[in-house]
């Protein structure tokens, strides 16, 4: 009985081994699978296909009543000009992306606008002052409420004609998801530059966060990203604190000690975020960014001009100057390609 049950044990024993044994096999294979494919997709996968030039034409007044067509490539690489318009040569490597925040009473309460140098590893982010003037659909109007006129192609058109600049892609994300992911990491630290107090009960608004480096919590870290009240130049001082808590909650986010949060932060991606770019540019794009000391390598900016109610109006040198900094284009654009309106 005794050497029954000792056989039993050995044969027992054999089948755990081989089970563990078969199931480390499948582990290392799958992993090879994951790190073959990751190296492959870094050697072979093509970077996103984009036209290497841009024609802009004049913009009129009535050509804004309805969507306008988007800048179109040029017909060869030599002409510089044509006669309805002119011919910008792109950087090979750099691309665009309009960012947009929606307010959840409807309309647009954040714009960015994304640059990317992919082999200088460089990254430019731009606020576009919500307030901004523009002339859509024969009615002077703030650039926030642009999309819901015309939805969000009229509004990234429109970016794009004003500003002489390709957009490639637009990522479109509900204020929301910037409470869940700050709540799924355990906080982002961050330096509040003022006392925000502001009660907005229409809203189911309230900001009460004091000023000073802290960690903050999902609901506080919207809060300071909404509040333009909070700042004696309104939403010029708001669009910097942005783009310093977006960069600190990019920074904190892409940690090892989050790698095990992947799949959660994936999922709140998808529950919150709309775009036009395919997954496989975005894996792309991911893989480009990868090493990237944002410290040192995003730069910041706004559209600088001056508020005259209701409207803020672009300083159409200063716009410039900055468009031409963003090193999208082999040459310096020229003034009368902007399509800034003054009414």
């Amino acid at each position: 009985m005794a050497k029954k049950k000792q056989a039993r044990l050995k044969k027992d024993s054999s089948g755990l081994s081989r089970f563990f044994r078969g199931l480390y096999i499948t582990v290392f294979a799958f992993s090879l699978v994951i790190v073959v494919g990751y190296v492959a997709f870094r050697i072979w996968a093509p970077a996103p296909d984009v036209d290497d030039q841009v024609v802009f034409h004049p913009v009129t007044d009535d050509e804004l009543e309805d969507p306008v067509e988007e800048p179109t490539a040029a017909p060869s690489a030599e002409p510089t000009a044509e006669p309805d318009g002119v011919v910008f040569h792109r950087r090979d490597g750099v691309y665009t992306c309009m960012l947009i925040g929606s307010a959840d009473i409807g309309g647009t309460d954040t714009m960015m606008l994304g640059v990317f140098d992919t082999k200088a590893k460089t990254a430019s982010l731009i606020s576009l002052p919500r307030d901004t003037v523009v002339r859509v659909k024969g009615k002077d109007r703030k650039l926030n409420s642009v999309q819901s006129v015309g939805g969000t192609k009229l509004l990234v058109e429109t970016v794009s004609r004003m500003l002489a600049v390709p957009v490639d892609y637009y990522v479109e994300v509900d204020t929301k998801a910037f409470k869940a992911i700050v709540e799924e990491i355990g906080g982002v630290y961050f330096d509040v530059p003022v006392n925000m107090n502001y009660d907005d009960p229409t809203q189911n608004l309230h900001i009460h966060i004091k000023k000073g480096y802290q960690l903050l919590n999902g609901s506080q870290a919207l809060g300071v990203m909404r509040c333009r009240n909070c700042y004696a130049n309104a939403d010029i001082g708001r669009t910097q604190t942005q783009r310093k808590f977006l960069a600190a909650l990019v920074k904190q986010t892409v940690t090892l000690s989050n790698v095990t949060k992947v799949t959660s932060l994936i999922n709140i991606l998808n529950t919150y975020v709309e775009s036009d770019m395919k997954l496989s540019d975005m894996v792309w794009f991911g893989t480009q960014a990868v090493g990237m000391d944002l410290d040192t390598a995003l730069t910041t900016g706004v559209l600088e001009g001056e508020w005259s109610s209701p409207f803020y109006e672009l300083d159409d040198e200063q716009v410039l100057e900055l468009v031409n900094g963003l090193g999208i284009y082999e040459e310096e654009l020229p003034m009368d390609v902007l399509n800034i309106y003054h009414p």
